[in-house]
């Protein structure tokens, strides 16, 4: 096993450090804003707990911070913040770009998808589903004032489609046209396209026609967006350490309640539970790990709100390209998800039986995905010299379940299993999409209606296909096109030994002094209702 956090575990320190030294501070963006962004609609997951009132923070006039500032405190740093870098296809990358550029939709905490640049009221889709019209909300513009309109769209389609766009293209190949004039919008399609929700939306974003047609757009934005259409804009970035979000008053959505963010780096979460208590932190987002919403609970004078599981999922993945079918099948059945949620994760977590989305309680006990913890089956591990395993530093869980693996291996058939892992800048940006692994930990945010093709066709290897599987293209554009045809898919990917899905944990938010917390387990990061944060002073 490798050291874990090196580089990320020193920003701890320079954390603290910035934070007692100088009160940090940079801020949070909040707005009243459309899709209901800014509370909990009825029926949302969330639940909210206070321990004590009060407290030291003050929403970032604690330890001398500027007022109207929120020191968020978060297990990762983006990788790039460049649209058009690969790097920024990562959970903390998209989490930001997600804020600065504007969605067509979004979801909401209760996995509902609400249309975010769209007005949903103007939605009509087409009867026999080959197109959906919309209007883009009223006022709709970007940070230098320009207007928001279908022309972004159809340059953002055509970027897709070109050789700068590092993203998976699976979706966009099903539009035909995009048509419209000014806020009027019609996405044409080549058959009936249940998840076309998710288009210009999750992952992806819509882009600026007027400030970058005819650019180069590989170097660009190098520094990220200089022309925003979310209620946040790129303030400094200090790798390592922090991202400043900063309020952006052009923004069509209203004005945020807060001056601005400070996303600072805390890999580890007793590190950031202590932050926290003391006041060093206005707001915390912990990764899943054992017991974390008990001891977040147990801070005098901070809240912590809990979301329902939602489309993050964490997944043991296989690489087809470096282990045969039946090693793949061996070592995932190695892994014992059912003991880690029953124990490690009781109550942080549920298990993840399917790819389509988490299962309703009603349907708990259903087994829809072959159950972990099996021996391998005949001797398919013999003879194995080393099987790598790579995951991320910031996983609090990985090494636990490197050596379940490590241990389960040994005994069927002295086989030996190597976790290796580094930074998620590393991690995810490049061993993953690169396949220099045997297994690894892949950590993901689905959609409602998933984007199978993204996942296991063979076009997608390297843009979201991280197992590298082939023959599934087929089956996947069935998926896509139908949900009656999912099962078929995830049948296929069980068998091939693909990935086994093991836990969807909830989303959490701690925080003291701010008002308008709301986690969303749907959301690739801690974001969704920021721009409603309001600081006490």
């Amino acid at each position: 096993m490798t050291d874990r956090p090196r580089r990320l575990r020193a920003a701890v320190v320079a954390v603290v450090g910035v934070l007692v030294a100088l009160g940090a501070g940079i801020g949070a963006c909040a707005h009243h804003g459309p899709g209901g962004r800014n509370g909990v609609g009825k029926g949302a997951a969330t639940s909210s707990t206070a321990a004590g009132a009060g407290g030291a923070g003050g929403g970032g006039g604690g330890a001398g911070g500027p007022a109207g500032t929120v020191r968020l405190g978060v297990p990762e740093e983006p990788a790039s913040l460049d649209p058009f870098d690969p790097r920024s296809r990562t959970l903390a990358g998209e989490a930001v770009l997600g804020e600065v550029l504007p969605q067509l939709f979004q979801v909401d905490p209760a996995g509902r998808e609400v249309g975010w640049l769209v007005d949903d009221a103007s939605v009509q889709v087409a009867p026999d589903g080959k197109s959906a019209t919309f209007a883009l909300r009223s006022g709709a513009r970007w940070s230098d004032g320009a207007p928001i309109t279908a022309d972004d769209l159809r340059f953002t389609l055509d970027t897709v489609r070109g050789g700068a766009w590092p993203g998976p293209r699976a979706g966009y190949d099903r539009l035909t046209a995009v048509d419209g004039v000014g806020a009027s919008a019609t996405l044409r399609f080549d058959g009936p396209f249940p998840g076309w929700r998710r288009l210009f939306s999750g992952a992806d974003v819509v882009l600026p026609a007027h400030r970058l047609a005819g650019k180069d757009l590989r170097v660009e934005w190098k520094q990220g967006p200089d022309v925003v259409g979310g209620p946040f804009r790129l303030g400094p970035v200090t790798p390592g350490l922090s991202v400043v979000l900063q309020r952006n008053d052009a923004w069509w959505g209203g004005r945020a309640k807060a001056a601005a963010i400070e996303v600072l780096v805390v890999p580890d979460v007793r590190t950031m539970e202590q932050l926290l208590g003391r006041g060093d932190l206005d707001v915390a987002w912990p990764p899943a790990t054992s017991n974390r919403i008990g001891r977040f609970r147990a801070l005098p004078g901070v809240g912590v709100s809990v979301a329902e599981p939602g489309g993050t999922f964490e997944a043991l993945v296989a690489n087809t390209a470096t282990l045969p079918a039946d090693r793949r099948r061996a070592y995932l059945g190695l892994a014992n998800r059912d003991r880690f949620v029953d124990v490690v994760l009781a109550g942080e977590a549920d298990r993840a039986v399917s790819l389509a989305g988490p299962v309703p309680a009603a349907a708990a006990g259903a087994a829809t995905w072959a159950t972990a913890g099996l021996e391998p089956a005949g001797g398919a591990l013999k003879g194995i010299v080393l099987t790598t395993l790579v995951a991320d530093e910031e996983d609090e869980l990985s090494p636990l379940l490197g050596r379940v693996l490590q241990q389960g291996a040994a005994a069927a058939a002295a086989a030996t299993v190597e976790l290796k892992s580094d930074e998620s800048t590393k991690v995810d940006a490049t061993w993953l999409p690169e396949g220099r692994f045997d297994l690894a930990l892949l950590r993901t945010v689905a959609w409602p209606e998933p984007c199978w093709s993204c996942w296991f066709a063979e076009a997608a290897a390297g843009r979201g296909n991280v197992t590298r599987a082939k023959g599934l293209t087929l089956l996947a554009a069935a998926a896509d096109a139908d949900p009656a045809a999912v099962p078929a898919l995830e049948t296929r990917v069980r068998s091939d030994g693909l990935m086994l899905p093991l836990w969807r944990s909830r989303a959490v938010l701690a925080g003291r002094g701010v008002a308008g917390l709301v986690p969303n387990s749907w959301s690739p990061g801690p974001f969704w209702s920021a721009e409603s944060w309001a600081p006490a002073r």
